[in-house]
């Protein structure tokens, strides 16, 4: 007994030792005064050391020497539309209307010393009506006294998600007040297949990039943190279902495989204020032509993180 009781002493103070972090991201074209595409994204992220026990280790990718290890699970909602609302029909050489929903487990591995950083999420879901994109965008339209869409009906059909991410970052230049980093993603699965390649940059009064996750309960770190930062990135596109439809299901309408763009740029600028464990992020998002015809679009990305 006395074994025992040591043991979960133990289990304990590592999990209460270690950060845990909730995070609320949300997206919106609103920011960019459009209502298309990429309309909207919510996700509510949880870290905690417990789910470190519950996950499936061999679905993740670490370092040989993680000086910090973060697992975490989320819940996300996204919703795309075509550049119209108000038309009633077959949006034909138009983005289709799409929503999905999935559940993330991820885990976020970090060695300080070489300041490399390894990011690695498995997530499942759905796709199509069973979402329910359609009620929510016409309850959010209806409450704020706008014009319902038009055209849901022919959204992408019900489907399965199922894909797999992985992202290395390496720092390039890091000093007290600029860090430098390059990064390459890859994604596999139903919802998105496809590689990236960029580079980002922080300015500011910031922690160390591969120490924590911006916001910790360490004694050593900054308790007020104010700085920018500006990321760059080019994709190669393999396979989009919000666009290309399902894997698994056949959609009224889909755009063809010839009509989309393999190669796209992204641009984020943000800017991040934090004080002690609380943390608020705004950043405008860029994105370049994802189709024949289609338009270049952005929108906004808020952020509230708490550590605990």
């Amino acid at each position: 007994m006395r074994y025992f009781t040591l043991l979960v002493v133990f289990f304990c103070s590592q999990v209460f030792a270690q950060d845990k972090l909730v995070r609320f991201n949300y997206d919106n074209d609103y920011f960019s005064a459009t209502d298309r595409y990429y309309t909207q994204g919510v996700r509510l992220e949880i870290i905690t050391p417990i789910f470190q026990k519950i996950s499936i280790p061999f679905l993740f990718i670490k370092l040989k020497k993680s000086t910090s290890l973060f697992t975490g699970i989320a819940i996300e909602r996204d919703g795309f539309t075509p550049s119209s609302i108000r038309i009633d029909s077959i949006p034909v050489g138009n983005r289709p209307y799409a929503a999905t929903m999935f559940l993330s487990n991820f885990q976020i591995a970090m060695d300080e010393v070489k300041h490399t950083r390894i990011t690695s999420q498995v997530d499942i879901g759905i796709m199509g009506p069973a979402v329910g994109g359609k009620e929510e965008q016409k309850g959010i339209h209806y409450a704020i006294g706008d014009l319902l869409p038009l055209g849901w009906q022919y959204q992408i059909s019900n489907d399965l998600i199922l894909n797999y991410t992985a992202i290395y970052e390496k720092g390039l230049f890091h000093k007290n007040y600029l860090i430098a980093t390059g990064f390459a993603q890859g994604r596999l699965g139903t919802l998105y297949t496809d590689a990236s390649v960029g580079t980002m940059f922080r300015v500011g009064y910031m922690n160390n990039y591969f120490a924590n996750l911006g916001i910790t309960k360490q004694a050593n770190a900054k308790k007020f943190q104010l700085y920018g930062f500006a990321k760059v990135i080019g994709k190669v596109v393999g396979y989009n279902a919000t666009m290309e439809g399902g894997l698994f299901s056949n959609s009224i309408y889909t755009l063809p495989a010839s009509s989309i763009n393999r190669f796209v740029g992204q641009t984020f600028l943000g800017i991040v204020i934090s004080y002690k464990r609380f943390q608020l992020e705004y950043t405008k998002a860029y994105l370049s032509q994802e189709y024949s015809n289609g338009f270049t679009h952005s929108w906004g990305h808020c952020n509230i993180s708490f550590c605990f």
